[in-house]
């Protein structure tokens, strides 16, 4: 046998790309982290939070005024500020409570 019937010729065909579809690139909405965040225009003053506390303690006024909520002024309402003894712890968490405000804005829980 000659060597030129051993030899085979090979041939390149051109391998077929497997055809994709193109993806659309949408823009990914992401869930930002919410906190409830209230405006507000100006910070309670400790000075009138002392003065509501003071002359209307027992209704739980200043509950009101500091942005504490309506369930704890309703609390306060129904229990007498807990037979005065809350109406005296508000008396050192007063200006806590005042303090919570800053840069404008009141962070709600």
């Amino acid at each position: 046998m000659s060597a030129r019937s051993n030899v085979r010729t090979l041939t390149m065909q051109p391998q077929q790309q497997p055809q994709y579809a193109q993806a659309v690139h949408q823009p990914v909405v992401m869930a930002q982290p919410t906190a409830m965040v209230a405006p507000v225009r100006h910070p309670p003053s400790a000075i009138l939070a002392y003065v509501l506390w003071f002359f209307l303690g027992p209704f739980g006024i200043h509950h009101l005024y500091m942005g504490r909520g309506v369930g704890v002024w309703l609390l306060s309402l129904i229990t007498l500020q807990g037979l005065g003894l809350w109406w005296l712890i508000d008396l050192f968490l007063i200006p806590s409570s005042c303090s919570k405000v800053r840069g404008g804005m009141v962070v709600m829980r």
